[in-house]
């Protein structure tokens, strides 16, 4: 795989999983490097479409919305609207952590809490994150973020959603195993997942970026393929929604 925007391997331990980013038993991160790429080639096909940003971003399967904020800390400066979802309600007050990050009050209060650590410990790691987080401090001066919704749904039922409008991007680290597993009655996930996503997505406006593992088959009728990549164990595919 070719990356188009992320050319350069750079280091991202500042974005290090319990760094300034909360982590969480039943959570996990995601490559750093890679969640740029991904969402970064969702702004330019959004773009070459005439669909210009700031953007919307929602993920129904965010876990601990690791993702989600590295996405938000990167690119916050095309982002306006942050939506997440999760069927565990465990993992969603990790996420409710992470991503109150991409907020003045949210950034206030993990300084405080690094700068307790620091104090009672002396510890080199949480100077070192305090760093980190005046990095991020800078970078939300330029973020066109307004709006962060958070809430527990099962994205392969149809039951009653949580969302309005259509969402610019979906974006999603699908469960495959490991540390995480579908938690659904559904027979047929995956599948259910693209019907149900499709509900919140407009054929002209907006653009699906799913991850999953090589076993599951990403393709539904509902969608047309327009990128696909691997990448070590998952596979990438960004799709648009069928008129």
């Amino acid at each position: 795989m070719k990356y188009l925007f992320e050319t350069c391997s750079l280091n991202y331990e500042d974005f290090a999983s319990g760094r300034v980013l909360y982590n969480a038993q039943g959570t996990t991160s995601f490559p750093v490097r890679l969640s740029s790429e991904i969402v970064q080639r969702c702004f330019s096909i959004l773009d070459t479409k005439g669909i210009k940003g700031p953007y919307s971003i929602y993920d129904p399967c965010c876990g601990g919305a690791y993702m989600l904020t590295v996405i938000g800390l990167m690119h916050s400066h095309v982002i306006n609207k942050i939506h997440a979802s999760d069927i565990n309600p465990e993992v969603l007050r990790t996420a409710e952590r992470n991503l109150s990050l991409l907020t003045a009050g949210g950034l206030a209060r993990r300084k405080e809490e690094l700068t307790r650590l620091t104090a009672l410990y002396q510890k080199k790691s949480h100077e070192e994150a305090l760093a980190s987080l005046e990095k991020f401090n800078k970078q939300s001066a330029c973020s066109a973020l307004k709006e962060i919704v958070i809430a527990q749904g099962d994205i392969t039922t149809a039951e009653k959603r949580h969302i309005h409008d259509p969402f610019n991007i979906v974006m999603t680290d699908l469960p495959y195993g490991d540390k995480v597993n579908w938690i659904t009655n559904s027979s047929n996930p995956v599948s259910d997942f693209f019907d149900q996503i499709s509900k919140w997505m407009d054929t002209e406006k907006s653009i699906a970026a799913i991850i999953a593992n090589k076993d599951q088959k990403l393709k539904h009728e509902k969608f047309k393929r327009l990128q696909y990549f691997k990448v070590g164990k998952r596979q990438i595919g960004i799709f648009e929604l069928i008129s």
